[in-house]
Protein backbone atom coordinates (compact mmCIF):
# COMPACT_ATOMS: atom_id res chain seq x y z
CA UNK A 1 0.00 0.00 0.00
CA UNK A 2 1.84 3.22 -0.77
CA UNK A 3 1.72 5.97 1.64
CA UNK A 4 -0.89 7.96 2.55
CA UNK A 5 -3.05 5.24 1.15
CA UNK A 6 -6.59 4.29 2.88
CA UNK A 7 -6.65 1.04 4.91
CA UNK A 8 -8.87 -1.67 2.47
CA UNK A 9 -12.18 -1.55 4.23
CA UNK A 10 -12.57 -5.29 5.50
CA UNK A 11 -16.20 -7.36 6.22
CA UNK A 12 -14.88 -10.45 7.88
CA UNK A 13 -18.13 -12.72 7.66
CA UNK A 14 -18.41 -16.23 9.63
CA UNK A 15 -20.86 -18.67 8.22
CA UNK A 16 -22.50 -20.73 10.97
CA UNK A 17 -24.69 -23.13 11.36
CA UNK A 18 -25.73 -24.13 14.93
CA UNK A 19 -22.27 -23.84 16.72
CA UNK A 20 -22.62 -20.90 19.16
CA UNK A 21 -20.72 -22.14 21.62
CA UNK A 22 -17.30 -22.02 19.50
CA UNK A 23 -18.48 -18.35 17.93
CA UNK A 24 -17.43 -16.38 21.74
CA UNK A 25 -13.61 -17.81 21.43
CA UNK A 26 -13.64 -17.40 17.40
CA UNK A 27 -14.84 -13.59 17.39
CA UNK A 28 -12.45 -12.79 20.29
CA UNK A 29 -9.39 -14.12 18.52
CA UNK A 30 -10.57 -12.70 14.93
CA UNK A 31 -10.78 -9.28 16.93
CA UNK A 32 -7.64 -9.45 18.38
CA UNK A 33 -5.80 -10.37 15.44
CA UNK A 34 -7.49 -8.12 13.23
CA UNK A 35 -6.43 -5.18 15.54
CA UNK A 36 -3.02 -5.68 14.07
CA UNK A 37 -3.61 -5.65 10.25
CA UNK A 38 -3.61 -2.84 8.27
CA UNK A 39 -7.35 -2.95 7.57
CA UNK A 40 -10.70 -1.63 8.76
CA UNK A 41 -13.08 -3.79 9.63
CA UNK A 42 -15.76 -5.41 10.73
CA UNK A 43 -17.32 -8.82 11.90
CA UNK A 44 -20.27 -10.48 10.54
CA UNK A 45 -22.15 -13.62 11.57
CA UNK A 46 -23.95 -15.11 8.75
CA UNK A 47 -26.13 -17.29 10.74
CA UNK A 48 -27.46 -20.65 8.09
CA UNK A 49 -29.53 -21.58 11.23
CA UNK A 50 -33.84 -21.27 10.32
CA UNK A 51 -34.22 -20.89 14.15
CA UNK A 52 -31.19 -17.70 14.01
CA UNK A 53 -29.71 -19.69 16.98
CA UNK A 54 -26.75 -16.85 16.39
CA UNK A 55 -28.56 -13.75 16.84
CA UNK A 56 -28.17 -13.41 20.61
CA UNK A 57 -24.56 -14.67 20.66
CA UNK A 58 -23.79 -11.87 18.00
CA UNK A 59 -25.64 -9.51 20.07
CA UNK A 60 -23.97 -10.45 23.18
CA UNK A 61 -20.61 -9.74 21.42
CA UNK A 62 -21.05 -6.75 19.94
CA UNK A 63 -20.97 -8.30 16.29
CA UNK A 64 -22.70 -7.95 12.92
CA UNK A 65 -25.77 -11.29 12.50
CA UNK A 66 -26.82 -11.60 9.02
CA UNK A 67 -29.46 -14.50 8.60
CA UNK A 68 -30.09 -16.70 5.88
CA UNK A 69 -32.75 -19.15 6.29
CA UNK A 70 -32.17 -20.44 3.25
CA UNK A 71 -30.54 -23.76 3.84
CA UNK A 72 -26.69 -24.64 2.39
CA UNK A 73 -23.50 -23.12 2.86
CA UNK A 74 -23.56 -21.91 -0.37
CA UNK A 75 -26.46 -19.57 0.40
CA UNK A 76 -24.36 -18.14 3.03
CA UNK A 77 -21.21 -17.72 1.28
CA UNK A 78 -23.40 -15.87 -1.27
CA UNK A 79 -24.65 -13.87 1.60
CA UNK A 80 -21.51 -13.06 3.04
CA UNK A 81 -20.63 -11.49 -0.71
CA UNK A 82 -23.68 -9.53 -0.97
CA UNK A 83 -23.31 -7.98 2.75
CA UNK A 84 -20.06 -6.51 1.44
CA UNK A 85 -20.79 -2.69 1.34
CA UNK A 86 -19.17 0.17 -1.18
CA UNK A 87 -15.81 -1.50 -1.63
CA UNK A 88 -15.45 -3.67 1.20
CA UNK A 89 -13.93 -6.83 0.24
CA UNK A 90 -15.14 -10.14 2.01
CA UNK A 91 -12.58 -12.18 4.07
CA UNK A 92 -14.52 -16.26 5.13
CA UNK A 93 -13.29 -18.20 7.70
CA UNK A 94 -15.42 -21.26 8.95
CA UNK A 95 -17.07 -21.34 12.35
CA UNK A 96 -14.75 -24.20 13.57
CA UNK A 97 -11.09 -22.72 12.81
CA UNK A 98 -9.13 -20.29 14.59
CA UNK A 99 -6.96 -17.69 13.30
CA UNK A 100 -3.21 -17.74 14.00
CA UNK A 101 -1.33 -14.21 14.75
CA UNK A 102 -0.88 -12.58 11.31
CA UNK A 103 -3.91 -14.31 9.86
CA UNK A 104 -5.95 -11.43 8.56
CA UNK A 105 -2.77 -9.45 7.82
CA UNK A 106 -1.58 -12.08 5.61
CA UNK A 107 -4.59 -11.98 3.67
CA UNK A 108 -5.07 -8.07 3.45
CA UNK A 109 -1.24 -7.38 2.64
CA UNK A 110 -1.14 -10.59 -0.02
CA UNK A 111 -4.26 -8.75 -1.67
CA UNK A 112 -2.48 -5.24 -1.41
CA UNK A 113 0.94 -7.14 -3.17
CA UNK A 114 -0.59 -9.18 -6.31
CA UNK A 115 -4.61 -7.76 -6.41
CA UNK A 116 -5.88 -10.76 -7.46
CA UNK A 117 -9.83 -11.55 -7.33
CA UNK A 118 -8.93 -14.28 -4.35
CA UNK A 119 -6.74 -14.89 -1.92
CA UNK A 120 -6.94 -18.43 -0.25
CA UNK A 121 -4.90 -18.66 3.14
CA UNK A 122 -3.80 -21.74 4.86
CA UNK A 123 -5.48 -24.33 6.88
CA UNK A 124 -3.16 -26.12 9.78
CA UNK A 125 -5.05 -29.55 10.73
CA UNK A 126 -4.20 -30.35 14.70
CA UNK A 127 -5.10 -34.02 15.47
CA UNK A 128 -6.25 -34.66 18.95
CA UNK A 129 -4.14 -36.31 21.19
CA UNK A 130 -4.40 -40.44 20.83
CA UNK A 131 -5.60 -40.44 17.35
CA UNK A 132 -4.80 -43.74 15.76
CA UNK A 133 -1.08 -42.88 13.65
CA UNK A 134 -2.43 -44.74 10.33
CA UNK A 135 -5.23 -42.04 10.16
CA UNK A 136 -2.93 -38.96 11.78
CA UNK A 137 -0.14 -40.11 8.74
CA UNK A 138 -2.23 -40.56 6.13
CA UNK A 139 -2.99 -36.93 4.72
CA UNK A 140 -6.44 -37.35 5.43
CA UNK A 141 -6.59 -33.60 6.09
CA UNK A 142 -3.12 -31.72 4.88
CA UNK A 143 -3.32 -28.86 2.46
CA UNK A 144 -0.59 -28.08 0.95
CA UNK A 145 1.22 -24.42 1.99
CA UNK A 146 2.13 -22.66 -1.04
CA UNK A 147 4.46 -19.78 -1.06
CA UNK A 148 3.00 -16.10 -0.77
CA UNK A 149 1.55 -15.17 -4.49
CA UNK A 150 1.67 -18.66 -5.92
CA UNK A 151 -1.58 -19.12 -8.53
CA UNK A 152 -4.05 -21.57 -7.68
CA UNK A 153 -6.25 -23.45 -9.93
CA UNK A 154 -8.93 -24.16 -6.87
CA UNK A 155 -10.58 -22.28 -3.97
CA UNK A 156 -11.53 -23.31 -1.08
CA UNK A 157 -13.03 -21.20 1.77
CA UNK A 158 -12.29 -22.07 5.00
CA UNK A 159 -9.71 -19.55 5.16
CA UNK A 160 -9.95 -16.68 1.80
CA UNK A 161 -10.39 -13.32 0.79
CA UNK A 162 -12.57 -12.35 -1.87
CA UNK A 163 -13.26 -9.29 -3.85
CA UNK A 164 -16.84 -9.28 -4.33
CA UNK A 165 -16.29 -6.10 -7.03
CA UNK A 166 -14.72 -8.36 -8.88
CA UNK A 167 -16.71 -11.36 -8.69
CA UNK A 168 -20.08 -9.18 -10.06
CA UNK A 169 -17.79 -7.93 -12.79
CA UNK A 170 -17.17 -11.37 -13.72
CA UNK A 171 -20.75 -13.04 -13.52
CA UNK A 172 -19.23 -15.24 -10.39
CA UNK A 173 -21.61 -16.37 -7.95
CA UNK A 174 -21.91 -19.20 -5.43
CA UNK A 175 -24.17 -21.77 -6.97
CA UNK A 176 -26.65 -22.34 -4.08
CA UNK A 177 -27.84 -24.93 -5.79
CA UNK A 178 -24.65 -26.93 -4.58
CA UNK A 179 -25.04 -25.40 -0.97
CA UNK A 180 -26.55 -29.15 0.25
CA UNK A 181 -24.64 -31.32 -1.64
CA UNK A 182 -20.92 -29.23 -1.20
CA UNK A 183 -18.49 -28.61 -3.63
CA UNK A 184 -19.74 -24.47 -4.07
CA UNK A 185 -16.43 -23.12 -2.91
CA UNK A 186 -14.79 -25.61 -5.79
CA UNK A 187 -17.81 -24.21 -8.31
CA UNK A 188 -16.79 -21.11 -7.52
CA UNK A 189 -13.18 -20.93 -7.75
CA UNK A 190 -13.46 -22.96 -11.03
CA UNK A 191 -16.04 -20.19 -12.84
CA UNK A 192 -13.94 -17.46 -11.24
CA UNK A 193 -10.62 -18.78 -13.50
CA UNK A 194 -12.76 -19.50 -16.41
CA UNK A 195 -14.18 -16.07 -16.47
CA UNK A 196 -10.22 -15.19 -16.09
CA UNK A 197 -10.19 -14.23 -12.39
CA UNK A 198 -7.16 -14.87 -10.56
CA UNK A 199 -7.11 -16.84 -7.13
CA UNK A 200 -3.47 -16.37 -5.29
CA UNK A 201 -1.82 -17.96 -1.92
CA UNK A 202 -1.28 -16.88 1.43
CA UNK A 203 1.10 -18.52 3.54
CA UNK A 204 1.57 -16.01 5.86
CA UNK A 205 -2.25 -16.03 6.90
CA UNK A 206 -2.99 -19.93 8.75
CA UNK A 207 -5.82 -20.86 10.79
CA UNK A 208 -6.28 -24.05 12.89
CA UNK A 209 -8.36 -26.90 12.75
CA UNK A 210 -8.51 -28.81 16.14
CA UNK A 211 -10.12 -31.82 14.76
CA UNK A 212 -12.73 -33.44 16.75
CA UNK A 213 -12.30 -36.67 17.80
CA UNK A 214 -15.15 -37.96 16.04
CA UNK A 215 -13.68 -37.23 12.80
CA UNK A 216 -9.82 -39.21 13.50
CA UNK A 217 -11.99 -43.11 12.91
CA UNK A 218 -10.95 -44.76 9.31
CA UNK A 219 -14.41 -44.86 8.36
CA UNK A 220 -14.61 -41.02 8.79
CA UNK A 221 -11.94 -40.96 6.86
CA UNK A 222 -12.69 -43.06 4.03
CA UNK A 223 -15.78 -41.91 3.90
CA UNK A 224 -15.15 -38.57 3.37
CA UNK A 225 -12.45 -39.13 0.70
CA UNK A 226 -15.44 -40.84 -1.15
CA UNK A 227 -17.50 -37.71 -0.84
CA UNK A 228 -14.91 -35.46 -1.64
CA UNK A 229 -14.60 -37.60 -5.47
CA UNK A 230 -18.22 -37.49 -5.08
CA UNK A 231 -17.76 -33.40 -5.44
CA UNK A 232 -15.04 -33.56 -7.58
CA UNK A 233 -17.08 -35.23 -10.41
CA UNK A 234 -20.12 -33.08 -9.75
CA UNK A 235 -18.57 -30.37 -10.50
CA UNK A 236 -16.11 -31.59 -13.33
CA UNK A 237 -19.48 -32.99 -15.38
CA UNK A 238 -21.74 -29.57 -14.88
CA UNK A 239 -22.41 -28.60 -18.29
CA UNK A 240 -20.89 -25.06 -17.63
CA UNK A 241 -17.01 -24.57 -18.58
CA UNK A 242 -14.90 -24.54 -16.10
CA UNK A 243 -10.77 -24.74 -16.65
CA UNK A 244 -9.29 -28.20 -15.88
CA UNK A 245 -5.58 -28.44 -14.53
CA UNK A 246 -4.24 -28.39 -17.78
CA UNK A 247 -6.38 -25.25 -18.99
CA UNK A 248 -9.03 -27.54 -20.83
CA UNK A 249 -12.33 -26.38 -20.64
CA UNK A 250 -14.45 -29.38 -18.67
CA UNK A 251 -17.76 -27.82 -20.39
CA UNK A 252 -16.78 -29.33 -23.48
CA UNK A 253 -17.33 -32.75 -25.24
CA UNK A 254 -13.77 -33.22 -24.67
CA UNK A 255 -13.27 -32.38 -21.45
CA UNK A 256 -16.18 -34.38 -20.36
CA UNK A 257 -15.00 -37.31 -22.14
CA UNK A 258 -11.65 -36.61 -19.97
CA UNK A 259 -13.88 -36.68 -16.48
CA UNK A 260 -15.10 -39.60 -17.28
CA UNK A 261 -11.66 -41.55 -18.51
CA UNK A 262 -10.27 -40.38 -15.23
CA UNK A 263 -13.40 -41.61 -13.37
CA UNK A 264 -13.67 -45.05 -14.70
CA UNK A 265 -9.74 -45.32 -13.77
CA UNK A 266 -9.78 -44.01 -10.13
CA UNK A 267 -12.55 -45.99 -9.71
CA UNK A 268 -11.35 -49.89 -10.66
CA UNK A 269 -8.59 -48.08 -8.22
CA UNK A 270 -9.19 -49.97 -5.15
CA UNK A 271 -11.44 -53.47 -6.78
CA UNK A 272 -7.76 -55.51 -6.91
CA UNK A 273 -7.23 -54.30 -3.21
CA UNK A 274 -10.62 -55.45 -2.48
CA UNK A 275 -10.45 -58.54 -3.98
CA UNK A 276 -8.02 -60.05 -2.20
CA UNK A 277 -9.22 -58.72 1.16
CA UNK A 278 -6.91 -56.23 1.91
CA UNK A 279 -8.02 -53.11 1.69
CA UNK A 280 -7.53 -52.36 5.43
CA UNK A 281 -3.87 -52.94 5.18
CA UNK A 282 -3.43 -50.81 2.44
CA UNK A 283 -1.27 -47.30 3.18
CA UNK A 284 -3.58 -44.72 4.40
CA UNK A 285 -2.63 -42.39 0.98
CA UNK A 286 -4.04 -45.61 -1.28
CA UNK A 287 -6.83 -45.66 0.63
CA UNK A 288 -7.74 -41.76 0.34
CA UNK A 289 -6.81 -42.46 -3.52
CA UNK A 290 -9.01 -45.09 -3.38
CA UNK A 291 -11.62 -43.63 -1.83
CA UNK A 292 -11.83 -40.54 -4.01
CA UNK A 293 -11.59 -42.98 -7.09
CA UNK A 294 -14.46 -45.24 -6.48
CA UNK A 295 -16.47 -41.32 -5.39
CA UNK A 296 -15.94 -40.14 -8.60
CA UNK A 297 -17.35 -42.98 -10.26
CA UNK A 298 -20.43 -43.24 -8.04
CA UNK A 299 -22.42 -40.09 -8.78
CA UNK A 300 -22.21 -40.73 -12.42
CA UNK A 301 -24.90 -43.61 -11.90
CA UNK A 302 -26.08 -41.73 -8.60
CA UNK A 303 -28.38 -39.25 -10.85
CA UNK A 304 -30.72 -41.38 -10.97
CA UNK A 305 -32.06 -41.39 -8.00
CA UNK A 306 -31.93 -38.33 -5.45
CA UNK A 307 -30.00 -37.65 -2.50
CA UNK A 308 -30.67 -38.62 0.79
CA UNK A 309 -30.77 -36.06 3.20
CA UNK A 310 -28.75 -36.07 6.23
CA UNK A 311 -30.76 -35.13 9.18
CA UNK A 312 -27.79 -33.64 11.40
CA UNK A 313 -26.20 -31.11 9.07
CA UNK A 314 -28.95 -31.42 5.98
CA UNK A 315 -26.65 -32.08 3.72
CA UNK A 316 -27.61 -33.97 0.65
CA UNK A 317 -25.60 -36.89 -0.20
CA UNK A 318 -25.51 -39.07 -3.31
CA UNK A 319 -24.35 -42.51 -1.93
CA UNK A 320 -22.40 -42.83 1.41
CA UNK A 321 -23.17 -41.22 4.90
CA UNK A 322 -23.00 -38.32 5.80
CA UNK A 323 -19.66 -36.63 7.14
CA UNK A 324 -20.48 -34.29 9.30
CA UNK A 325 -19.98 -35.44 12.74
Amino acid sequence: MSAGAPAPRVVIAVPTYRRTALLPELVAAIAADAAEAPAQWRILLVDNDPEASARETAAALGVGHLHVPAPGIAAARQAALEAAEGDELVVMIDDDLVPEPGWLAGLVETWQAHRPDAVMGFVRYVWPEGTDPWVAAGGFMRRTRFPTGTPLQALSTGNVLIDPRRARELGVAFDVALGLSGGSDLDFGHRLLAAGGTIVASAESVARDDIVAARTTRAFVHRRAVCQGQVRVRIMSRDEPALGARGEARGTPRGRARARARVRRGGAARAPARRRGRERHLPAQAVVRAGQGAGRARPLRARVRPPRPCSACRSRILITACYCA
